[in-house]
């Protein structure tokens, strides 16, 4: 009976044994499912938070007291990821593992399992290091797997005992060697991503700034234009001051002034700047009305050197969140393809529409639309694909930017074209929710909307006193600088007129000579030079001087060939402006005076009979009285008659005024005698 009753005990607690290791091996089974779930939502995630809620479950199902991931870099050191300890014990720190441990590193580089049960007794005689630090940490147990990616060692997963000696059995081991190879391969995936990351942010770096420096040009315009509207107000106010004319009316002008344009000047520079700097992946809630506008502050000069015509239609009320320098550059990018599938268009239909509304329910809805010649049907399909193009000198990256930027951004892109009549791209971006500051902010700008009147007159034209002063007239579209201008040559004592185009001024044309015309190069519209031209088919004698930020000497050059009396430079010091219109007046004076002298000269000599005539023609030759005589048949004394008449009706002393006359008068000897 005994016997039969320990064989059955025996049974029994074998049966025993087995039932525990089923059990333990099923919970491992849930514990390593559920870790597979929550690393499975890793990669869309926050990778290292998912890798410490990983390890703390291991911690807390195995009993262990520290459990530690580590990136092993280039076989050199541990450089810590995440580390979770159970009770008062510590995790260790993030970052590099300076304790010096040449054998145990030594181990994990040969891709062998550290593997020790009892410590500091496990610890072979060469680790004399090893021995020192387990010793002074309190060390019992530990257990540290090298974890291979591409067959070399990338990662380790570390287990430490410090309350009791713990044992690793080989199936426990195999199972976290799974886990840890499973962390390993996300770790590699996440570094793969952050390259990829870090080459697109480079890559969306530079066209940035190839697209800025083929706006070099139209930026140093933007700068120009409140430098000299600045410059201008600065020098004016000093002179009120020097002839005791500074009111503080007057000085408040002036300063407010200043003070605008140093901000337009600040604007610009803040756009450019925020397209220059390398992103920082900082995501922030903004009016995508607002990054527009500073892009289309940047393009403005240069869509007008292209007589390209910009229209917007924004909803302030559209906010997104993201990384605004980024969405700039989408906008920069759709602009430049705009431009450049409208060189082949009359300048006059020209025109680009920006649009941004509120799209679909939770969406913005940004279009851009061109008057280009379009695209084909067959190619919409593949223009968002890198590297096409239907430029020669494009590498066909812009588009294929534009579509990873906004996809990025959890939006999307598309074109829609017909030949002939154009493109129109769509960009879709979920609508970030206004807070309580937006909503107060949008009902303090309607309210004012409300009270302002709407501007209706755009031709600025100071009235000139009613004495016969001739007028300088300064034609700028350019708000700043124009008014700057005049209040400078007011304060300097001409008397002035100012517009805001080349249309307004042909449309209204001031009452009174016009002296001097100040003209910008490039304006909206009719451009500078085009009116210059339309001024001289008119007859009208105005000299013009331009004051442009597009200077070079070949644009000089040509200026003056037309015509013009000086060609300078934005930002302008108010003595060489002020000494160049003195010039352009001395200029138009002289012309009066010619015109004048013309005037009195032709109508003398149409006081003259034909016979008086006859005899002026032969003494412009140089004809004697007895030859002229001889050739008209007549006496000496007659022709002396005559002369004497001449010179009487023609107010001329001497033959040589006679000459004089004449030349002045346009009228040669043959004319004369005809």
């Amino acid at each position: 009976m005994v016997r039969v009753s320990t064989a059955a005990s025996a049974q029994h607690r074998a049966v025993g044994e087995v039932t525990d290791l089923l059990q333990d091996r099923a919970e491992f089974e849930r514990v390593l499912t559920s870790i597979s779930e929550r690393m499975g939502e890793i990669v869309d995630g926050d990778f290292l938070a998912g890798v410490e809620a990983t390890l703390q479950q291991l911690v807390q199902y195995l009993g262990y007291d520290r459990c530690t991931f580590s990136e092993f870099i280039a076989g050199d050191y541990l450089n810590v990821l995440c580390s979770v300890g159970a009770g008062d014990v510590a995790a260790l720190p993030r970052g590099r593992f300076d304790q010096r441990l040449p054998w145990f590193l030594s181990q994990l580089r040969a891709g062998q399992v550290v593997q020790m049960a009892k410590l500091p007794q496990d610890l072979p005689l060469e680790a004399a290091e090893e021995m020192a630090h387990v010793i002074s940490m309190g060390l019992m147990s530990h257990l540290s797997i090298p974890l291979h990616i591409g067959g070399r060692v990338t990662a380790v997963l570390s287990f430490a005992a410090f309350r009791e000696s713990r044992a690793w059995p080989i199936e426990v081991a195999a199972r976290l060697k799974m886990v840890g190879q499973f962390l390993a391969g996300l770790l590699a995936l996440e570094r793969s991503g952050e390259e990829v990351r870090q080459l697109r942010q480079r890559i969306w770096h530079a066209d940035r700034l190839q697209r800025l420096s083929t706006l070099s040009a139209a930026i140093a315009h933007q700068m120009n234009q409140p430098l000299t509207a600045i410059l201008s107000n600065a020098q004016a106010g000093l002179r009120y001051i020097d002839r005791g004319h500074a009111t503080p009316k007057v000085m408040r002008e002036v300063l407010e002034a200043v003070e605008r344009d140093e901000k337009r000047a600040a604007q610009t520079i803040r756009a450019m700047r925020s397209l220059m700097k390398r992103d920082d992946t900082r995501c922030e809630r903004f009016q995508l009305a607002g990054a527009l506008e500073d892009v289309l502050r940047l393009l403005s000069t240069e869509m007008l050197g292209q007589g390209i015509r910009v229209e917007t239609r924004f909803d302030p009320s559209c906010r997104v969140a993201g990384e605004r320098t980024q969405l700039e550059q989408v906008l920069l990018n759709l602009m430049f393809n705009a431009a450049t599938a409208m060189q082949d268009c009359q300048p006059l239909d020209r025109r680009i529409l920006i649009e941004v509304s509120h799209g679909a329910p939770g969406k913005v809805m940004l279009r851009v639309s061109d008057t280009g010649q379009g695209i084909a049907a067959r190619d919409l399909a593949t223009i968002f694909e890198p590297f096409w193009t239907t430029r020669r000198e494009g590498l066909g990256l812009g588009l294929a930017i534009c579509r990873s930027i906004v996809e990025s951004h959890r939006g999307r892109i598309w074109g829609e074209s017909s030949l002939g009549h154009g493109t129109t791209f769509y960009v879709e971006l979920p609508l970030a929710p206004p807070d309580l500051h937006d909503l107060a902010a949008l009902q303090t700008a309607a309210a004012l909307r409300d009270t302002m009147p709407a501007r209706i007159e755009t031709v600025e034209q100071a009235a000139p006193s009613a004495s016969v002063a001739p007028l300088v007239c300064v034609v700028d579209d350019d708000d700043g600088v124009r008014k700057s201008f005049v209040r400078l040559l007011d304060e300097a004592g001409w008397a002035t007129a100012s517009f805001a185009s080349a249309e307004d001024f042909l449309a209204a044309p001031p009452e009174g000579d016009v002296a001097c015309l100040l003209l910008d190069m490039q304006m909206p519209g009719i451009s500078g030079p085009q009116l210059q031209q339309r001024l001289a088919e008119s007859g009208i004698a105005a000299s013009v001087l331009f004051v442009t930020g597009h200077g070079d000497v070949a644009v000089g050059i040509d200026a003056m060939k037309r015509g013009a009396v000086d060609f300078l430079e934005k930002p302008v010091d108010d003595a060489v402006l002020l000494a160049a219109v003195q010039r352009a007046y001395n200029n138009f004076a002289a012309v009066q005076a010619q015109t004048r002298v013309l005037a009195e000269a032709r109508q003398r000599l149409a006081l003259l009979s034909s016979r008086e005539r006859e005899i002026v023609a032969h003494v412009v030759k140089g004809r004697l009285n007895k030859q002229i005589a001889a050739d008209l048949g007549i006496s000496e004394q007659t022709v002396k008659q005559h002369r004497g008449r001449v010179m009487e009706k023609m107010s001329v002393r001497s033959v040589a005024d006679l000459v004089r006359a004449c030349d002045a008068a346009g009228m040669s000897a043959m004319s004369l005698s005809r």
